[in-house]
């Protein structure tokens, strides 16, 4: 990831030759305001991307006293290591400087290139956000809180949520489906109106539209006409081109038929001078094949006088192998004789090997031994673990008196620590009063807070005593009342006659006074709560006075030192326990020990009987004795190998030798002679025969030239005859003579062909076709033709000027009617509404188009971006809310968000606390900047964005931000204290504690 190391500030704002260093993963800029939080944010984004513009928005923070304006900054990047950015007053933007590791120096270039091409804006809205996006929260209502956090996660800041709102306020100042006031409605219903009535008005004004229709059809005729006459005039010119060119044409004609007439078969080109020289070529071939006739009867007089003995040749290849194999004869007897002095001491080897094995080997028993690489590794096995046994054996003594001793001295110092312990009466005395001590605080709490609840309950029964007797008093009244009522009903049903009311008075009397006698039963209950707060008063009273006297202190400290030497001791017994174990594995590993070692020499004694070894051998290492055997077998092939190796090469000596004999006995005739003496005599007849043979093959290969020209010379005769027969058979003529006179023929017709194809070249330059050839050539006459077409035209033209007064005529019967009506003015209304709106259309098309194209990016961004966002935004959001909301999910058509909580529930953004939205834009701006960190793993810088947190949701922010600060840098500027309690002291950075070099 990139991070920032070391901040210089030259001069920026207030700060003069200001050292920030060393600048940690997770930083926290802490400061009152004017402290230079805002100046230091700013000083880092100019450095990596320039000093805002004069004319720009953004604070330059020039320094008022300072001239040096800029500074540096030094920074880890993953690709290029450290490197070193410095800015100064400059351009626009500063002059920047950047120094790499490498030695490498650049500048802006080099700058871009190191920040991967991004941009500031981009930078701010990505990775740097402050309390202003949650104060935009604040502000917001309904579905405007949805799209501004969708916004939030698309870009980092409200841009395109503000775009969307602007582009559809655009649309609908211009245009609404249901609405009356945009622009576009109004001219929309104007349009209609007029449409109406110029409709009324052509129904009115049927006259105008036969004018029309009229109009139309005379358009159509003069059209017609107009193609008539150019299709004429195109005939005419056509007609006077023939007539222009109708010699040239007649004279081709002519020609063609003179050559036709005269050139009845094909003439060979150049026939004539080809024909003579071939008769030349033929008389030159005649003269050579005497002179090869000649040679060649001599060259087969000297190759019967010069015949090499054949049978001789044919034996030298034979011949040359045996005098070639005389050196290879001594090597063959000084080899026999190395072979014969090898097999004595191998003999002897194997002799001395046998007496160390105490064993007799041969050839036929030794083979019967096994010595593969599964017995080898079988030895190999046994004798390492034999040393590791023995080893092993070295080892357990060691650990034996080691653990021996160890426990010794575990006993003995539990020994010492039990007499340190108390006895068990006297610990369980002090343990009871220590007990007792312990519960008088207890005690004394308790007795207080019973003895406010025995005053609570007092003044409670007093507050119930007066209660009862004004409830009392008031039912006493109620009943009075209802009872005086009830009596007059009564009496009113007996001085009536009515029994009714009577008996509803005599009725209404007995309840009352059975309420009246059930409600004089009723006796306060004592309240049995104050008796048993009074008990339990006395009680811890009588505990409180029974304490014990003495000091807790030294009670406590006493059982302190016990309870201290009894966990030794435990602890003692415990390791004494261990030890013990520790000192049986090793016993028992003795026995694992003594089962291992019977066991290797149990196959160490199978082994040593496969390899045929007596017990006098047992002194002998195992892979020894298989090394020894081995090395005998192999003596033992290398025995055989020597044995056939001298039969071999005395087979290959008594060879060379028959084979020189019976040579010379067949073409020296002497089988007497020494090997050496009968191959120089062979070779020195075999080098006379081969110069014959050398001699007889010159001439050979000669008389062989001699024929292969004499057979080359008569093919080239035929060939040349051939041709002059082809020549004579092209030209379809028996002879010579009536050759030559049709060579004649044919110069005639050549010239008379250059002259056609001139002609025919005029004619092509003319335009002429071979269709128009042939009309030329019909006999009809061209001036007839050429006066007709010329007729026609004329009156053609004449019709078509009276078409022409027609249609004006009409025109201006139309011209009238629109002059004088009401029609002319609608349609020019209607026409130039109809551009009106058509205009007003365009205007309202530019801003439909955009925000089609806005949501088309949106759409497109929710399948392929947003998911990878929103899966961190859900985990960020999770941890934050304490799993209470897991799910955001974008809505199904244009920008927003539903967010799910744990239960299932979907809510939208305008529908959650204030809180739980200012959760969702933090986490959907650290996922946005988290999705960013494979391409750009830039710092993240915070501005006092988490102020409006509760502590629980300030932890869970600041855990969370600790996590990011794995892979991103963060730097966190504030203004609130309470956030340092979250934070190390490394962490943290005191912007009131200034210092004019290193902070």
């Amino acid at each position: 990831m990139m991070k920032l190391i070391e901040l210089h500030i030259y001069g920026y704002g207030k700060l003069e030759d200001y050292v920030i260093k060393p600048v940690g993963h997770l930083q926290i800029f802490y400061g009152e305001n004017e402290a230079g939080k805002s100046t230091i944010m700013s000083f880092i984004h100019s450095i990596l991307f320039g000093f805002p513009a004069k004319q720009s928005a953004e604070i330059r923070y020039e320094p008022k006293k300072n001239s040096k304006y800029g500074g540096k900054i030094k920074a880890f990047f993953p690709d290029t290591g450290v490197a070193v950015i410095e800015r100064v007053k400059g351009k626009a933007a500063g002059d920047v400087t950047v120094s790499l590791e490498d030695g490498t120096i650049g500048g802006e270039e080099l700058l871009k290139d190191l920040l991967k091409r991004m941009d500031k804006s981009i930078f701010q809205a990505i990775f740097s956000f402050n309390v202003h996006g949650l104060q935009n929260i604040h502000a917001m209502k309904g579905e405007e809180l949805g799209r501004y956090l969708f916004s939030a996660g698309t870009l980092g800041t409200d841009k395109l949520f503000n775009t969307e709102s602007f582009l559809i306020k655009e649309m609908e100042q211009r245009f609404k489906p249901s609405g009356k006031r945009p622009l576009l409605n109004e001219k929309l219903k104007e349009l209609k109106e007029v449409q109406t009535s110029l409709k009324i008005a052509e129904q009115q004004n049927e006259k105008y539209s036969e004018l029309i229709k009229s109009k139309d059809e005379l358009t159509k005729k003069i059209a017609e006409l107009q193609n008539e006459i150019a299709m004429l005039e195109q005939k005419g010119l056509m007609l006077r081109e023939y007539k222009r060119n109708e010699k040239l044409v007649i004279e081709a004609a002519t020609i063609d038929g003179k050559i036709k007439e005269h050139d009845l078969s094909f003439f060979p080109e150049d026939g004539l001078n080809r024909l003579e020289k071939l008769d030349e070529q033929l008389k030159i071939i005649h003269a050579r094949l005497l002179r090869i006739k000649e040679k060649k009867v001599y060259l087969l007089k000297e190759l019967e006088k010069g015949r090499p003995n054949s049978e001789l040749l044919g034996m030298e290849t034979e011949i040359e192998a045996r005098i070639d194999n005389l050196p290879l004869y001594d090597q063959l007897k000084q080899e026999k004789r190395l072979l014969e002095s090898k097999l004595e001491e191998i003999t002897e080897e194997i002799s001395q090997l046998n007496d160390k094995l105490h064993t007799e080997f041969n050839e036929e028993n030794i083979h019967e031994i096994n010595t593969s690489i599964f017995i080898k590794e079988q030895a190999e096995n046994i004798q390492q673990t034999e040393q590791r046994l023995k080893d092993k054996k070295l080892e357990l003594e060691a650990d034996f008196e080691e653990e021996k001793k160890v426990l010794a001295q575990l006993e003995a110092r539990a020994e010492g620590t039990k007499g340190e312990l108390l006895d068990e009466g006297k610990r369980n005395q002090l343990v009871k009063e220590m007990d007792l001590l312990a519960n008088r605080e207890r005690i004394q709490s308790e007795l207080n807070y019973v003895s406010d609840q025995i005053g609570a309950v007092k003044s409670r029964e007093e507050s119930e005593k007066n209660k009862r007797k004004k409830q009392h008093k008031k039912e006493y009244n109620q009943l009075l009342l209802l009872g005086g009522t009830f009596l007059i009903v009564f009496l009113w049903g007996i001085t009536n006659g009515t029994w009714l009311l009577a008996g509803i008075g005599i009725a209404g009397l007995l309840f009352l006074l059975a309420a009246r006698y059930k409600s004089s039963e009723k006796m306060p209950v004592e309240d049995q709560t104050l008796s048993k707060l009074l008990e339990r008063e006395r009680e811890l009273k009588e505990a409180l006075n029974s304490q014990p006297e003495g000091s807790a202190f030294t009670i406590k400290n006493l059982l302190a030192r016990d309870e201290e030497a009894r966990l030794r001791h435990r602890e003692l017994l415990i390791k004494i326990e261990q030890q013990h174990d520790r000192f049986e594995k090793v016993v028992q590993q003795f026995e694992a020990w003594e089962t291992d070692i019977a066991g290797v020499r149990r196959k160490r004694a199978e082994l040593m009987k496969q390899f045929g070894l007596t017990e006098t051998a047992g002194t002998i290492k195992v892979m020894d004795a298989y090394q020894l055997i081995d090395t005998q077998k192999q003596y033992f092939r290398e025995r055989k190998r020597i044995k056939e190796s001298i039969k071999k090469v005395t087979g290959s000596i008594m060879e060379l030798e028959n084979s020189l004999k019976m040579l010379a006995e067949r073409f020296l005739h002497n089988s007497n002679l020494a090997p050496v003496e009968a191959a120089s005599l062979l070779k020195r007849r075999l080098r006379e025969e081969i110069n014959q043979k050398s001699r007889f093959h010159e001439l050979t290969v000669k008389l062989e030239e001699v024929e292969e020209e004499h057979s080359s010379l008569l093919k080239e005769e035929l060939v040349i005859s051939q041709e002059k027969e082809g020549l004579l058979g092209l030209a379809r003529t028996q002879d010579e003579d009536e050759f030559r006179q049709k060579a004649k023929n044919t110069a005639l017709v050549k010239n008379w062909s250059a002259r056609l194809e001139d002609i025919n070249y005029q004619l092509l330059a003319s335009g002429l076709t071979d269709g128009d050839r042939d009309k030329i050539l019909t006999g009809v006459s061209l001036e007839e033709q050429i006066e007709e077409n010329d007729l026609r035209l004329e009156q053609s033209k004449r019709e078509l000027t009276t078409q022409f007064d027609v249609i004006a005529d009409v025109k201006h019967k139309m011209k009238v009617l629109e002059e004088g009506g009401i029609y002319s003015e609608l349609l020019h209304k209607y026409k130039q509404l109809q551009h009106e709106f058509a205009e007003d259309a365009k205007d309202w098309a530019k801003f439909a188009v955009a925000k089609d194209l806005l949501s088309r990016t949106i759409d497109r961004y929710k399948d392929e971006r947003l998911p990878r966002m929103l899966a961190k935004a859900e985990n960020f959001l999770s941890i934050l809310t304490d799993g209470r909301y897991v799910r955001i999910i974008p809505q199904l058509s244009g920008s927003g968000f539903l967010i799910e909580r744990n239960d299932h529930m979907l809510f939208e953004a305008n529908e959650l606390s204030q809180a739980t939205a200012e959760q969702v834009y933090v986490s959907i701006r650290l996922a946005l900047a988290a999705g960013h960190y494979d391409r750009y793993p830039f710092p993240i810088i915070i501005d006092d964005s988490f102020v409006n947190f509760d502590y629980k949701r300030t932890a869970r922010i600041i855990k969370l931000l600790r996590e990011m600060s794995n892979k991103n840098q963060i730097l966190i500027f504030t203004c609130h204290r309470h956030l340092l309690d979250y934070f190390t002291e490394n962490e943290i950075l005191n912007l009131q504690e200034k210092s004019t070099n290193i902070v």
